[in-house]
This record gives C-alpha cells, structure tokens and sequence, in this order.
C-alpha cells in the first residue's frame, strides 16, 4: 500500500511537471482580447514600449510601437518562472539584436496575482530588463487564458489592424533562439 501511494505522488508529479518543462508552442489565430495597462514612470521602459503618454495614463498593447508582442506571464511566487528568469532575459537581448535589423520585436511581463511591490521584487531579484506590469486581480490572465506561469503569449501588431495572438506556450522553453525563430515565424515576419 506504501509503494502504490508513493508511485501515486510520483505519477502525479510527473503528470504535472512534464507539461511546464516539455511545453510545446501552439499556434493560433485569435484577436487579443482587451487589456488596459499603466504607462510606466520608467523614461526607459517608455522609450522601449514607444509610448508617448504620461506616466500613470493608460494604453493598451496595439499601442506598443512593435511588430510582434511577447507577454510573458509570471508570479513572484513561481519557481518555475523564477528558475525560467535567466533564459527570459536571454531572450530579451535576442529580440532587441533582432529589433536593430528591422523586425521590432518586444516583451513585457504580466505579474498573475501579483501587487506593483511583488512585480518590482521580481524585477529586481532575477534582474529583468524589461517592463513588467502588475495584476493583481488576474483579470488580464484571465482574458489572456492562462494556462499556469510562466506562460507566454506571442502577439502581432499591425497598423491598422486588430491585435492576433499567434502563439501560445505554456510552460518554459529550452531555446531563446528556437524560441525566438518560433514567434517570427508564426506572426508572419
């Protein structure tokens, strides 16, 4: 009876890791659905996301002067996306490489259950270079279908047009680059 209850919480262990570290990318064709987020006080973060509002105005992702949008979906409490942090930041410098010749390419972070004090703790521990945005609530995860953290949701932006989610991945990735190649050229580009 011992064996079978550890072989139990062993299989179920199994059953619930093996998706967030062997996650495959599942392309898609769907608008993104509204989200409302706060123009950060950062100059920096500004300039990245190429928003021209004040700082505490809101916007929305169509805004991001992008051609692909990567929202990454996080909590502070997570091992895996703490653990995951360090490739996320890889990934990052390979989209700004990417972005200088030509294909604009960004990524912010959406903090699921997460207060703007949790996300900065985030950004500050695993040294994230990127925006992140705080919610609370879960209501953007929820519009966005979270399946779990880290998740990421890859977006295409075009002038003009509505915003399409592209990619869905749930879990981590084993490559920035593949993954990168991936979100290209599922949006097209």
């Amino acid at each position: 009876m011992k064996k079978f209850a550890i072989y139990s919480v062993l299989t179920l262990l199994l059953l619930w890791v093996v998706p967030v570290f062997g996650s495959e990318y599942t392309p898609t064709n769907e608008p993104l659905p509204k989200l409302v987020l706060t123009v950060p006080e950062n100059d920096f973060y500004k300039t990245y996301l190429g928003l021209t509002g004040k700082a505490g105005e809101k916007f929305s992702p169509a805004d991001i002067q992008a051609d692909i949008l990567l929202i990454e979906l996080f909590s502070m409490y997570c091992p895996f996306c703490q653990n995951e942090a360090p490739r996320v930041n890889e990934l990052y410098e390979k989209m700004e490489e990417v972005s200088k010749k030509g294909i604009k390419v960004k990524i912010i972070g959406l903090g699921a259950s997460n207060s703007q004090f949790e996300v900065e703790h985030f950004k500050e521990t695993y040294n994230v270079p990127f925006p992140l945005f705080p919610d609370k609530d879960m209501s953007m995860y929820k519009a966005l279908k979270g399946a779990g953290t880290p998740g990421f949701i890859g977006c295409r932006l075009k002038d003009g047009e509505p915003v399409t989610i592209v990619l869905r991945n749930s879990g981590g990735f084993y490559s920035a680059e593949n993954f990168l190649k991936e979100l290209i050229h599922e949006a097209g580009l």
